[in-house]
C-alpha cells in the first residue's frame, strides 16, 4: 500500500532484519513481536512495588494505580516481553525513547566505552576541554556533540551566523540557560545602549535596592533583583525547577506554594498579534519621564521595550494538550521579538527529531535566537546564536556534569547523528525524520478509521510526524484498559468529558507496529464504549 510520498508501507515487512533477543528465558524478534498478553498486567506484586516506592521515595508525578514497568525483560522498538505477555510502551519515557534501544551505533558505543575504560568516566566540562586522545570513535566529548548541534541548528537556519551549545543535564535546565541567557543580554545591551547612569536611575524609580555584601567586589553595582521580562504561553510546560516554573503555566498541581518571578508574564497560545501588543515602544528615558514612570507601565500590563529580553514557547505544547503552533503566531512573536532587541526561543524538547523534521520549528517558519532540547537528545542542550557570546562574561552560568558524562555525550552524538543523517535500508532508503512524516501520515489515517467507527468515543486527533494527541471520551478509563489489553499511554492537557491521550512512537517505528497499536486501541475504546 503506498503512501502519497510514494512509499510502499506493505512491502517494507520483507525488508525487516531483527537479531533474537533472549533474556531470562524469554525472546522477541521486532520483526515478529505483537501485542499478546498470556496473563494479567496486574498482579499482587505490583501493588508491593507501589507500596515500596511510597515508602522509599517522594511524591512525584506518579499516578496511585500507575503502571508498573519491569525491568530487565526483553526491550525490541515498542514492544516489551513481561511475564503477562508483550505490551507497547506508547508512553516511551514522555519522550525519551527515540530509536530501537538495539541500535547497531548503541551497541558499537557501549562496546567502545568499554573497551576504553571510560564507561564510567565523569568530566567537568565547563572547566576543563576534553580533548579526545587519539582516534576513540564512536566516543564523542562535549566539544564533538557541541560542534554536531551547532553544526545542524546552522545548516537549517544559515542567516542565524552559526551558533553555539551549552551542555546541561535535562530539559528544564536546558530552558534555565536559556532563560538566563536572555535576561544577561539584554542587560548587557541597556548598559551598552542606554548606559550605567539609566539603569541607576531605574533601579532607583522602582526601589530596587544595591547588595551591599558586593560593593567594592565587582566591576558593576550588584542589584537585589533585576527588571527585565520574559514572555511565555499559557499552558506552556518548560520544567519544574523555579527558575522554569516561572515559564511554565499548564497544571495547577505544579505551582502551589512557590514564588513566582514578577518580570514573566503570559499570553495565549496561538493568539495572532498578542505579544506585540503588549510591548510599549518608547525609549525607556521617557518612560521614566512620564507620570507614573516604569512602574505605571508594569502594573498596566505592558513591558518596556527596553526590559523586554525574550520569548519562550513550544512549538507543539506538549504538557499543555499536544497543540501544535500556528506558523502565524510564531512568526508574529519572532517579529516583536526582532523589533525590540529581545531573544526569540523555542522548547524542542519533547519535540526533537520526532515531527519530521529534526527540530519542529523548521516548520513554522522561523528563526530562533535559542533552542532547547532534551529527552530524545540524551542531554539537556542549549543551541543560541554564537554572537551573543560577547554577552556571556565567565561564570554567567555552570553545570558540573553537563556534557562532562562521556556516557551520554556519546550516547547524544549517536542518536543526533543517526536521526539527522542516517537513511535505513529497511525504510528503502528513508532517513528517520522522513519516516516519521510517513508514519505519522499513516498513523493519522488509522485514528481517523477508528474514529468514523467509533464516533462517540473517539472524537479528533492533531499533532505533528509521530507526536499525536488524540481525544477520547472517558480518558482515564480508555487509559487504564488500554494498560490491561498491553498498551502503554499517556493523558495530556485538561481533564473533560473529552480528554487527550499523547501517542508518542519511536522515530524508526515501523508500518506493522502502528496496524498492531491501532486493532489494540479500537478493541480498548470499544470496550470502555460498550
Amino acid at each position: 500500500m503506498p503512501t502519497t510520498t510514494g512509499y510502499d508501507l506493505r512491502a517494507e515487512q520483507a525488508r525487516l532484519r531483527f537479531p533474537d533477543l533472549t533474556l531470562r528465558g524469554m525472546t522477541l524478534n521486532r520483526a515478529s513481536a505483537r501485542i499478546q498478553l498470556t496473563g494479567k498486567m496486574e498482579r499482587p506484586e505490583m501493588e508491593k512495588t507501589r507500596a515500596a516506592a511510597r515508602e522509599a521515595l517522594f511524591t512525584t508525578t506518579h499516578d496511585a494505580k500507575g503502571p508498573v514497568l519491569e525491568l530487565g525483560w526483553p526491550v525490541a522498538g515498542p514492544y516489551v516481553a513481561s511475564p503477562a505477555g508483550t505490551y507497547m510502551d506508547l508512553y516511551l519515557g514522555v519522550a525519551q525513547k527515540i530509536l530501537d534501544e538495539n541500535h547497531p551505533r548503541f551497541l558499537e558505543l557501549a562496546e567502545a566505552l568499554l573497551r576504553h575504560k571510560l564507561l564510567f568516566r565523569r568530566e567537568i566540562s565547563t572547566d576543563d576541554f576534553l580533548l579526545l586522545a587519539g582516534n576513540l570513535a564512536p566516543v564523542a566529548g562535549p566539544i564533538e556533540l557541541g560542534a554536531l548541534l551547532d553544526g545542524l541548528a546552522g545548516k537549517r537556519w544559515p542567516g542565524a551566523g552559526g551558533y553555539r551549545t551549552f551542555h546541561s543535564n535535562s530539559g528544564t535546565e536546558a530552558c534555565e540557560a536559556a532563560l538566563k541567557l536572555a535576561f544577561v543580554v539584554k542587560y548587557k545591551k541597556f548598559l551598552e545602549k542606554r548606559g550605567l547612569a539609566t539603569f541607576q536611575r531605574l533601579m532607583a524609580q522602582m526601589k530596587v535596592p544595591e547588595v551591599s555584601f558586593f560593593a567594592g567586589k565587582a566591576d558593576a553595582p550588584v542589584f537585589s533583583t533585576y527588571p527585565f521580562v520574559m514572555v511565555a504561553c499559557e499552558s506552556s510546560f518548560h520544567g519544574r525547577t523555579l527558575g522554569s516554573l516561572h515559564a511554565t503555566r499548564s497544571k495547577a498541581a505544579h505551582q502551589f506554594g512557590y514564588p513566582k518571578a514578577a518580570n514573566v508574564r503570559h499570553i495565549p497560545y496561538n493568539s495572532g498579534d498578542a505579544l506585540a501588543k503588549k510591548i510599549d515602544p518608547r525609549p525607556i528615558e521617557a518612560i521614566l519621564d512620564a507620570p507614573g514612570g516604569v512602574l505605571a507601565v508594569l502594573e498596566g500590563g505592558r513591558i518596556p521595550a527596553d526590559l523586554f529580553a525574550g520569548f519562550l514557547a513550544e512549538p507543539l505544547q506538549g504538557e499543555g494538550g499536544y497543540v501544535p503552533g500556528d506558523p502565524a503566531f510564531f512568526q508574529a512573536c519572532e517579529a516583536a521579538c526582532r523589533a525590540h532587541d529581545a531573544l526569540f526561543m523555542v522548547d524542542e524538547v519533547q519535540t526533537f527529531g520526532r515531527t519530521g523534521t529534526l527540530f519542529l520549528s523548521e516548520q513554522l517558519d522561523v528563526t530562533p535566537d535559542a533552542i532547547c532540547i532534551a529527552k530524545a537528545a540524551v542531554v539537556g542542550a542549549t543551541i543560541a546564536r554564537a554572537d551573543l557570546e560577547r554577552f556571556l562574561h565567565v561564570g554567567w552560568h555552570s553545570n558540573t556534569f553537563g556534557g562532562g558524562k562521556l556516557f551520554d555525550t556519546s550516547f547524544a552524538y549517536a542518536v543526533v547523528d543517526s536521526l539527522a543523517n542516517e537513511r535505513n535500508p529497511m525504510f528503502a532508503g528513508l532517513s528517520y525524520l522522513e519516516n516519521c512524516t510517513v508514519k505519522g501520515d499513516y498513523l493519522a489515517q488509522k485514528l481517523e478509521e477508528i474514529a468514523t467507527r467509533h464516533p462517540k468515543m473517539v472524537l479528533g486527533q492533531e499533532g505533528r510526524g509521530l507526536l499525536c494527541g488524540v481525544d477520547v471520551r472517558q480518558r482515564d478509563k480508555v487509559i487504564a484498559e488500554g494498560w490491561k489489553r498491553g498498551l502503554k499511554m499517556l493523558g495530556c492537557g485538561p481533564a473533560g468529558d473529552v480528554a487527550r491521550i499523547r501517542l508518542i512512537f519511536l522515530a524508526d517505528t515501523l508500518a506493522r507496529e502502528i496496524d498492531d497499536f491501532a486493532k489494540v486501541f479500537e478493541e480498548t475504546v470499544a470496550a470502555v464504549g460498550g
